[in-house]
């Protein structure tokens, strides 16, 4: 996967005439697998953007046996030539020519070239080190056996010492060809020195001869190729045309160097590794200002053959701030460059969205815009603004690009719902083709075969992602209670992914959830490394809690906005495939699309807490589980007006709805770390607090400063509670009072020192630099937080060894059964009555007594949902209005409660 995401442009996805057919996919894929296997391994892997040769001309195959004529009339010692199988039943279909000898001919009659010419010849065949002589070789003529009518000599490399082991050798042809001819061809091979018969006059066996069209290169252009370049902040048109970008353009005036290109307030390192070897002015003459606009410009060559042959050309760019991509003229390629206004003087202009380290993406030329000759591309290279800090250019490669890639699907994530019955999905597919996903109980899914009866849902959102690829999005709903669930995404078209499975649990009750401090992998500089350790914690924790629902990132999942490799990483461990992830939108994740793409949040609101730019990710979302309302918000976005409008209507609808609420927000407003005074940060603590504490928030949940911090209870910013000791074991908090917990690392990717010890907000700080994560245990009465290491530090502290637990309960809290009493009176036959109607609206059963000045009752185990009756009369012939005294007595969290509840009735007779 790559970076950024190039701004489209025109319909790159249209075919010349004259494409391939069938038959030419077949031959196709034979010599491309030859040649992908010639590589470098890095690049054999990705195949998606390996070149391929043969794209759109279709090789001509002659097999060996299937010649028309020959020279045995010209036998040497005895040897006739003749057909074999062969012992692997190779790719031919199971012949060869054998017994072939030096001075022997074949020949092939009416063999039709084609129309396009051809510039290969590829031999496959056996030389048996043992019984041949040396130095063998071919010659390939055409018609005639003349100097002017050979095609190539091919030498034949010994292929092992056994008949079995086949060899292939590509060669060029001396001239293009084309047409029908009759081929020849001519075997030779010196004898093998102080042998005797016929051996050593042996040349090989011979399986197939193939002529193909021009290799391709594996690229046309690399860091190492000069550049033409400016650097002087002038517009090179001189009229705000794109004429610069043309073939015709004279840019003889131009300085001329090789890239990378770049410059840190004039200097060449701009850190993060990126080095520029051609360092660019970085201000403009006589101003402080920075050089708003780069030109660049370079050609490439591409004949006739290999045109024929291109599918479409694949650059990988590496920039910063922003770029348009053109080829002879035409855009093809544009990145973070919206601001860009098409209707002014787009070469001398402001553009991107101060991502920080240079970003890496790919863009595609399609071949319609290519032509035979020399290819002109040039790069506008734009500053973000007057005081931008860096620029960078490095144009790495631009590689042919073989038939469009079999459909693949990567990154699944499952994410939480907008309840516990329901589960939220997304996932990347290399090809932009209908999908969706398909669910089933995992019982009836019998080794990877999903019943008739499974649910296929569509995806509910869907685009292109920032790397190329294509983002789907999908929801399951309607979930059953302790269920395990079998799910797959793609579609029966074009394939489905592996199976995964998640399973519900008491959509009621207690449960517990797992908090992760920012992962950031990349951020130690060494991805494998962090990856490890992100998986090493999530696995430490989910073998801990293996019941545990829930999997809660503060944020930075990433270290790059909008690097793929690193969402990768994140995204390795197989839990975010079966336990539903809950992500906070952090300062590395905010720079791309690729955190909106890669995560499908419940309730959304992208207004509230936006995108600040048309790259960046924003908006703030909520849930519901069980007994808890958690708000997640954008605190990237420091609209406080928004986040407020959304928090107070959020709280105005959902609030009564559970026990517990819970805020989560990256950037800690309660820290004592390296971020602890940074103005942003004393920007949010000065105006967040006091709606937390209004709305009523229990906890708020936070990450950014990579150093465990447990706060005293909080109230409108200030201490809650002067007598509250640190370290105190268990909380119990008043309306309005919160507690604050920030995480330390849970990748080991990087940790902050402490900086405030002294912090008065601060009631425990712990940073041992090891990896961190808290099991979160919510029940009707408490909230506790466990913090325990993942990482060792020490044998005095192992793996899964306490750092901080506390317990938040609700001050002078009183638990009462949720039960409904109706009350009325009534006269029948003369007798006075008062009944009562009493509702258990629990999730469990209670016992219920009935008292009245007339009478009691009692009911034992009234079901939920279920209502118990009496009537109690009295003998006078009237009564005055009065109370009726209903205590119900069951069990909430464990623990036995009684709750009593007066409801009066009027007088009656």
């Amino acid at each position: 996967m790559t970076t950024a995401s190039p701004t489209p442009v025109g319909d790159s996805r249209k075919h010349r005439s004259g494409r391939r057919g069938l038959a030419g996919l077949v031959l196709a894929s034979l010599v491309a697998g030859a040649l992908a296997a010639s590589l470098p391994a890095t690049a054999a892997d990705e195949t998606s953007a390996a070149p391929s040769a043969e794209v759109g001309v279709t090789p001509v195959r002659i097999e060996a046996e299937t010649y028309t004529g020959n020279n045995n009339g010209d036998v040497i010692d005895g040897r006739v030539m003749n057909t074999g199988v062969e012992p692997d039943a190779g790719a031919s279909g199971g012949s060869r020519v054998k017994n072939t000898y030096n001075g022997a001919e074949i020949w092939f009659d009416d063999v039709d070239l084609g129309s396009t010419p051809l510039s290969t010849l590829t031999a496959r065949y056996v030389v048996n080190e043992s019984r041949s002589g040396v130095n063998p070789s071919i010659d390939v003529y055409l018609d005639e056996k003349s100097a002017e009518n050979k095609a190539a000599t091919i030498a034949l490399e010994p292929t092992g010492s056994d008949w079995a082991s086949y060899g292939q050798t590509t060669s060029d042809l001396l001239t293009e060809v084309s047409g029908e001819h009759t081929v020849i061809v001519v075997m030779h091979v010196d004898p093998k020195p102080g042998e005797s018969g016929s051996y050593p006059n042996y040349v090989g066996n011979i399986d197939y001869l193939e002529f193909g069209p021009e290799s391709l290169p594996e690229t046309f252009l690399t860091t190492a190729d000069a550049w033409k370049y400016s650097d002087d902040g002038t517009d090179p048109s001189g009229d705000g045309s794109l004429s610069w970008t043309t073939a015709d353009f004279d840019d003889s005036a131009w300085k001329e160097a090789v890239g990378p290109f770049g410059s840190k307030r004039g200097a060449a390192d701009l850190g993060g590794g990126f080095v520029a070897n051609t360092l660019l002015q970085y201000t403009l003459d006589g101003s402080p200002n920075t050089v708003p606009t780069y030109h660049l410009r370079n050609e490439f060559e591409i004949s006739d053959g290999q045109l024929a042959q291109l599918e479409s050309l694949q650059g990988k760019i590496t920039y910063d701030d922003a770029a348009r991509v053109y080829v002879n003229g035409e855009k093809v390629a544009g990145f973070v460059d919206d601001r860009v206004d098409d209707a002014a003087n787009q070469n001398l202009t402001y553009a991107g969205a101060s991502n920080g380290n240079p970003l890496t993406s790919t863009f595609t030329i399609p071949a319609d815009a290519l032509k035979s000759g020399g290819n002109t591309i040039a790069v506008a290279l734009y500053q973000d603004r007057e005081t931008s800090s860096d620029i960078y250019l490095d144009l790495t490669s631009l590689a042919p690009t073989g038939p469009a890639p079999a459909p693949e699907i990567a990154d699944i994530a499952l994410h939480v719902g907008s309840t516990q019955a329901e589960r939220n999905l997304t996932w990347y597919s290399n090809v932009d083709v209908p999908q969706g996903a398909q669910l089933a109980e995992a019982a009836d899914v019998v080794d990877g075969v999903f019943p008739a009866s499974a649910r296929t849902v569509e995806a509910t959102r869907s685009g292109g992602t920032t790397s190329g690829e294509f983002f789907r999005d999908a929801t399951f709903d309607r979930l059953e209670e302790n269920t395990e669930y079998a799910y797959r995404v793609g579609s029966e078209e074009t394939g489905w992914s592996a199976v995964h499975t998640f399973r519900t649990q008491d959509f009621s009750g207690d449960f517990s959830f797992l908090f992760f401090g920012d992962p950031q992998v990349g951020a130690s500089g060494n991805l494998a490394r962090d990856e490890a350790g992100w998986i090493d914690t999530v696995n430490v924790a989910t073998q801990t809690y293996p019941d545990a629902e829930l999997l809660f990132s503060a944020g930075d999942q990433v270290d790059t906005a909008s690097s793929e490799a690193q969402y990768d990483s994140f995204l390795k461990p197989e839990q975010v495939r079966s336990v539903p992830l809950v992500v906070t939108n952090g300062n590395h994740d905010v720079g791309s699309k690729a955190y909106e793409q890669h995560f499908n949040v419940p309730n959304e609101d992208l207004e509230s807490g936006g995108a600040s730019n048309g790259t960046s990710s924003g908006g703030d979302y909520w849930f519901l589980y069980k007994d808890v309302l958690f708000l997640n918000i954008n605190s990237n976005s420091r609209d406080f007006d928004s986040h407020n409008a959304f928090l107070e209507k959020v709280i105005a609808e959902q609030g009564d709805k559970a026990r517990w609420k819970v805020l989560a927000f990256h950037h800690s407003i309660y820290s004592v770390a390296a971020h602890t005074s940074d103005g942003d940060i004393i920007d949010r603590r000065t105006n967040m607090p006091a709606k937390i504490s209004e709305l009523g928030f229990d906890m708020v949940l936070m990450g950014h400063d990579h150093n465990y911090t447990r706060s005293y209870l909080i109230k409108d910013g200030e201490l809650a509670d002067p007598t509250e000791v640190a370290g105190q074991e268990r909380v119990e908090a008043e309306d309005g009072e919160a507690l604050y917990v920030t995480a330390n690392s849970s990748s080991g990717s990087k940790y902050y020192d402490t900086r405030a010890p002294e912090a008065w907000f601060a009631s425990v700080i712990n940073q041992e630099k090891v990896r961190n994560y808290s099991a979160i245990e919510v029940t009707d009465e408490t909230l506790t937080v466990r913090t325990l290491r993942s990482q060792a530090n020490g044998v005095a502290a192992p793996v899964n060894s306490v750092v901080d637990e506390v317990v938040l309960a609700k001050a002078d809290a009183t638990t009462e059964l949720d039960v409904s009493v109706d009350v009325s009176t009534r006269t029948l036959g003369g007798t006075q009555y008062v009944s009562t109607v009493v509702t258990n609206n629990e999730d469990a059963p209670v016992d219920v007594v009935v008292e009245t000045a007339y009478g009691a009752k009692s009911f034992a185990a009234v079901q939920p949902g279920k209502s118990a009756s009496v009537a109690m009369s009295s003998r006078a012939a009237a009564i005055p209005g009065g109370d009726v005294t209903v205590t119900a007595t069951g069990r909430i969290g464990g623990e036995t409660v009684t709750t009593s509840t007066t409801a009066s009735y009027p007088a009656a007779g």
